[in-house]
């Protein structure tokens, strides 16, 4: 079985890390939905991935209708559920293990599923996030150095039974985005 192509990604929290993540998603030429705990969050968010990419512009590192196409391609959500089509959900969420556990269990309740789930965790165990799921198959951890799109790497962080296929993904995604 081969990886599957991703087309709709998803992240969940847009502080500083989910929003620099879902910069590089909408500017990857992915259809993005970034969720957030309410609207007015949300908002600043986008505000702030708009402001980024207008520095861009004004550098002449991206055309201004590349700008606007960028942030076309980026929907806001306040609900999980917003996320049933996404072929990828890269969780950015406060570093609390139990937050993460209870957020993989939901997604998996409303994704597809063979949508892969991601954790943007630096320290807690991408196997003991992966437990919290019935299909830990397709957990992965995909770690973004801040500021994400700034910094050339990411690591990709295979849990002890997450499949080929999930990580071969991680990795296209990964290449996709610009990173190493």
């Amino acid at each position: 079985m081969s990886a599957p192509e991703i087309r709709r990604v998803g992240v969940v929290g847009l502080g500083a890390m989910g929003a620099g993540i879902a910069q590089l998603a909408i500017e990857a030429g992915f259809e993005t939905v970034g969720r957030e705990v309410s609207d007015d969050l949300g908002q600043r968010a986008r505000e702030r991935i708009a402001h980024f990419l207008q520095r861009k512009v004004d550098k002449g590192q991206m055309e201004s209708g590349e700008r606007e196409t960028a942030l076309e391609s980026l929907s806001l959500t306040t609900q999980l559920a917003d996320f049933a089509d996404c072929d990828l959900v890269i969780e950015a969420i406060v570093e609390e293990l139990d937050a993460k556990l209870e957020l993989f269990r939901e997604l998996e309740g409303i994704v597809r599923r063979d949508a892969i789930l991601a954790t943007n965790t630096s320290a807690l165990s991408v196997t003991e996030i992966a437990a919290s799921v019935s299909t830990p198959e397709r957990v992965i951890g995909m770690h973004f150095f801040n500021p994400a799109p700034m910094m050339p790497l990411v690591e990709i962080v295979r849990a002890e039974l997450s499949s080929d296929e999930a990580v071969e993904a991680a990795f296209a995604v990964a290449e996709r985005l610009g990173k190493r």
